[in-house]
């Protein structure tokens, strides 16, 4: 869907160009390209300049970043036309703009497009220009690889959350957030108390165990249009990779809040344990722990990846929390290391 979307908006781009004028000609000299920052608490911009360009009428960009310390936010064009809506696609941009009506091209040094970034993580996070498509009014039009990068600096100072202060997962809460597998809100809150759902719990996952996106993942959950784009990629990762499965009615409920007994589950088959069907954990409510997933609960609580919730009850069906899950991630991390 999203490269249908690309193609299409891609296919104005080139009906705009068309109405150029005709006869300019690229200059024999290679254009060069540099990328320059600009940061404001934890809001980066990145521009994107060209230097010895030669009647640019139209121009497309891919920039890859780093998707565990920033977050993408929007883009805008240095040069006067129509933009196409930023097209991400895992972790690359794709932008582009073209001049509209019979007009020459741009040359010289020209910012081509800035784009803005929020910082979900600390230390250098970094950013590159991987493709450069120039097309000039004569509908000549040249491909370029500069792979110019920039480390973003998203500063050191401490995590600050304004609702972690004396929380039992305040510490597992900014080492989460410094590894880069979760953040807070725009608020200044974190919300260690809120549930979380099946498709939050997805990217933490996926981000925590620092797999490989499926980019384009096709879901065949009969629910899978209710499934955040955001999370569409990170739920097809985990599917893939046999972590994550859906409902006997075949649905995945992306909003519906994950349970402690479906999240022991995730845990071993991300550890790819060999779970022993026999094993019974040792909780006092086991009577109430469903059978498939007891096997799991007790390897995983021997591990140490999963604590119980006082007087030795483990409650199964009790929905799990955003700090209950950063804590048993970390543990996963720290198993596998």
């Amino acid at each position: 869907m999203k490269n249908c979307k690309r193609f299409t908006m891609m296919g104005l781009i080139v009906l705009l160009v068309a109405m150029a004028l005709p006869g300019f000609a690229f200059a024999a000299e290679t254009p060069s390209f540099t990328l320059t920052q600009d940061r404001s608490d934890n809001q980066i911009k990145i521009a994107i300049t060209g230097d010895k360009l030669k009647d640019m009428y139209a121009y497309e960009v891919k920039v890859a970043f780093d998707t565990k310390k920033l977050r993408f936010k929007s883009a805008s064009s240095g040069v006067t036309g129509f933009s196409i809506t930023p097209i991400v696609e895992g972790a690359q941009i794709v932008y582009a703009t073209t001049k509209i009506g019979k007009k020459a091209g741009d040359s010289g040094k020209v910012v081509l497009s800035s784009l803005n970034f929020e910082a979900i993580g600390k230390g250098k996070a970094e950013v590159k220009l991987t493709d450069v498509k120039l097309i000039n009014s004569a509908l000549e039009s040249v491909t370029l690889k500069p792979n110019v990068k920039i480390a973003a600096e998203l500063g050191s100072s401490s995590i600050f959350f304004k609702d972690i202060a004396g929380h039992w997962a305040i510490a597992s809460i900014e080492r989460a957030v410094e590894l880069g597998f979760i953040n807070g809100y725009a608020d200044g809150s974190f919300r260690p108390n809120a549930q979380v759902t099946r498709a939050e719990f997805a990217a933490m996952l996926v981000r925590a165990l620092d797999l490989q996106t499926a980019v384009g993942a096709k879901l065949s959950f009969k629910d899978a249009a209710g499934i955040p784009s955001w999370a569409t990629e990170f739920v097809g990762t985990a599917v893939d990779a046999g972590i994550i499965t859906g409902y006997e009615d075949q649905t995945f409920r992306a909003s519906t809040p994950i349970k402690r007994s479906e999240i022991a589950v995730m845990v071993a088959r991300a550890l790819k344990w060999q779970v022993d069907a026999s094993k019974k954990s040792s909780f006092a409510d086991r009577d109430k722990i469903p059978a498939w997933a007891d096997p799991s609960i007790a390897m995983a609580a021997e591990a140490g990846v999963l604590k119980g919730r006082g007087a030795n009850l483990f409650v199964p069906s009790a929905n799990a929390t955003r700090a209950e899950a950063v804590t048993l991630l970390l543990a996963m991390i720290d198993l596998k290391a």
